[in-house]
């Protein structure tokens, strides 16, 4: 087969020419490895729906865990403020 664009010889699988770069325009070619990546894309979208299908739960637990914990910005502030209450008592105390 020879590119369009520069008439170098190229191979049959070439989607772009190596010369100079422009498209074949061997449709066939195109169109064939489009189908099979909308096969692979489908396929994976068949897994993951059996997945959801499957275990709904362990879904939802992971979802629940990467909600918003509001104890991880809690917790720091009253460790704060019981730090300084006892500094400020032993403070006092002296």
């Amino acid at each position: 087969m020879y590119c369009q664009s520069c008439g170098s010889e190229i191979g049959q699988d070439y989607i772009i020419c190596p010369y100079c770069g422009q498209i074949n325009s061997n449709s066939d070619t195109i169109s064939e490895k489009e189908d099979i990546e909308i096969q692979e894309l489908e396929q994976k979208v068949a897994n993951i729906e059996q997945i959801i299908k499957e275990e709904p739960r362990s879904i939802i637990k992971k979802a629940r865990l990467s909600q918003f914990q509001p104890w991880i910005f809690i917790f720091p502030i009253i460790f704060m403020v019981l730090f300084f209450v006892l500094f400020m008592i032993l403070v006092s105390i002296r």
